[in-house]
C-alpha cells in the first residue's frame, strides 16, 4: 500500500481562518513514529478538502518503508480518525469521506550487476503490450537528457500522465526517485535503513475509485482498502503489462517478421550479421526473437548453428557493453509476472 486521497467533507459555512487551521492540522498531523503523512492538496471547493494520506510515512517518513500487512493500514486509519475526525475542536464541522483514489505498489529486485536503465526492453515490451490490451492507451517515458537514462515509465489508459488518468501504472527508478525528493542526510539514512533500495524496480498501480458511498469516522477507519482492490491491482498488471499471451503473440510476430528481413538481407549478397543486427537492433528486444528469425530464415543446419553462435556473441557483446538486457529478455518478464503472482496479502 502507498497512497489514497479521499475527499473529506466539511462545513461551509466555516469561515476562511478555521478552514486555515483545519488544514494545518492536518497538514502536520503526526503518527507515534513522529512522521507527518497528510497532505491537502489544493481543491477550490471548500465545501469538501481532498487530501492525501500516505501510509510508508507513517512509519518512517518516506515510501522506502514497505507497508505488507492491513492491520498497518488501519492503524494509519485510525489514528487519522482519532486525532482528526474525532478531535472534539473540529468533529461538529466534518462530515463524511470518500475514497478518490488508490495507489498500491510492488517491487521487483534487480540483480546486482544490473541498473533501472538496464531494463529498457522489457519496459518497450510492456508497452507495447499495453498499447495492444489498452484502448487509447499510450506510454510515456522521462529519461535523464544528459545520459540519457530512462527514469520512470507510465502506462496510462488514457496517455495523460498526471490524475486525470482513471488507471495508470507507474514503473521507476525507486532509488533515483528518494535521492530526488530527500535531503541528503535523510536519503543517506534511507539507504543505510534500506540496503536493497538501489535494486528496487517500484511498479505503482494508481486508479480513481468511483463509489457511491461515503464514510464515517468509525467506518473508514475500519474499511479494508488493500484487502478490497489488492487483487485487483495484481490482475492490472498481469492482464495489461504483463500478459504471457500478448508477450508470446509478439514474440511470434517480431521473430516472422525478422526472418521475412533476414532472408531479403542474405539474398542480396554480402552479408554480415554484425550489420544486420546494428540496423535492426530497436527492433530486436530479445536473443529469442532473432534465434526464432534465424530458425525460419535459415534452412541449412550448419548455416544456420554457425550463424546462431556469431549473433549470441554480437547481442552478448552489445549487453555488456551497454548493460542493456538483451539475451534474456523473456526470461527476466517472466521473473517479474512471477513476482507479482507471488505477492500474498497478509493480516
Amino acid at each position: 500500500m502507498d497512497t489514497i486521497e479521499i475527499g473529506l467533507k466539511i462545513n461551509k459555512n466555516l469561515g476562511m481562518d478555521y478552514i486555515q487551521n483545519f488544514i494545518g492540522k492536518i497538514n502536520t498531523l503526526k503518527s507515534p513514529y513522529g512522521n507527518t503523512f497528510c497532505d491537502v492538496l489544493k481543491n477550490p471547493n471548500l465545501e469538501t478538502l481532498i487530501i492525501k494520506i500516505s501510509y510508508p510515512r507513517y512509519f518512517y517518513g518516506n515510501n522506502a518503508y514497505l507497508i505488507t500487512r492491513r492491520s498497518q493500514c488501519f492503524e494509519v486509519q485510525k489514528h487519522f480518525v482519532d486525532n482528526i475526525m474525532e478531535d472534539l475542536y473540529w468533529k461538529d464541522n466534518i462530515g463524511e469521506i470518500n475514497l478518490l483514489r488508490v495507489d498500491i505498489p510492488f517491487t521487483y529486485q534487480m540483480r546486482d550487476n544490473e541498473e533501472f536503465n538496464s531494463y529498457e526492453n522489457v519496459f518497450q515490451i510492456c508497452a507495447i503490450v499495453y498499447n495492444r490490451t489498452k484502448n487509447k492507451a499510450r506510454p510515456k517515458a522521462f529519461i535523464d537528457m544528459i545520459d540519457r537514462k530512462l527514469e520512470t515509465i507510465i502506462y496510462s489508459d488514457n496517455g495523460k500522465t498526471d490524475k486525470s488518468s482513471n488507471n495508470k501504472l507507474m514503473i521507476y527508478n525507486q532509488y533515483l526517485n528518494l535521492n530526488q525528493k530527500l535531503d541528503e542526510e535523510i536519503f543517506e539514512e534511507t539507504l543505510e535503513a534500506y540496503g536493497d533500495l538501489p535494486y528496487r524496480i517500484r511498479m505503482e498501480v494508481s486508479k480513481r475509485i468511483r463509489l457511491r458511498r461515503s464514510f464515517d469516522g468509525q467506518s473508514f477507519a475500519n474499511l479494508d482498502i488493500l484487502g478490497n482492490y489488492f487483487e485487483q491491482y495484481k490482475n492490472y498488471i498481469l492482464d495489461y503489462v504483463l500478459n504471457k499471451d500478448e508477450i508470446d503473440w509478439q514474440y511470434n510476430l517480431w521473430s516472422e517478421q525478422l526472418a521475412k528481413v533476414l532472408i531479403e538481407s542474405r539474398a542480396k549478397g554480402n552479408f554480415n550479421y554484425e550489420v544486420f543486427i546494428l540496423q535492426n537492433l530497436s527492433t530486436i528486444y530479445d536473443y529469442e526473437i532473432l534465434r526464432r528469425a534465424l530458425g525460419s530464415g535459415i534452412e541449412n543446419i550448419s548455416t544456420r548453428e554457425n550463424a546462431i553462435t556469431k549473433v549470441r556473441k554480437i547481442l552478448n557483446d552489445i549487453q555488456q557493453e551497454n548493460n542493456i538486457i538483451v539475451m534474456d529478455t523473456y526470461a527476466v518478464l517472466m521473473k517479474m509476472r512471477d513476482t507479482i503472482i507471488n505477492y500474498r496479502l497478509m493480516d
